[in-house]
């Protein structure tokens, strides 16, 4: 098992304050007068890229085996389809 390279300081900084950025955006963003649909969907789209942030560097997950992005892929596929499925069935509603 090969030994992964330790990121830097720095590096944790930068991802660190994307995570507070992108946060940041998802508040502002859920004081903008579109559709709760609209709001829901970005604020999901954002948190899933938090998500990859934390677990490619806070977990290490980046210099980890292929079967690891299968496992990080997975979930976020199943996410998707709650939130189309979510979407359809609102849209059967109109």
């Amino acid at each position: 098992m090969k030994s992964a390279a330790v990121p830097s300081p720095k590096l944790y900084l930068i991802i660190w304050f994307w995570l507070a950025g992108l946060m940041l955006l998802g508040v502002l963003l859920s004081e903008l007068p579109i559709s709760k649909s609209a709001i829901v969907t970005i604020i999901l789209l954002l948190s899933s890229i938090k998500a990859i942030l934390v677990s490619l560097y806070y977990m290490h997950l980046k210099a980890g085996h292929r079967l690891l992005a299968v496992v990080l892929l997975a979930p976020l596929l199943l996410s998707g389809l709650a939130v189309a499925l979510v979407l359809s069935s609102r849209l059967i509603r109109l």
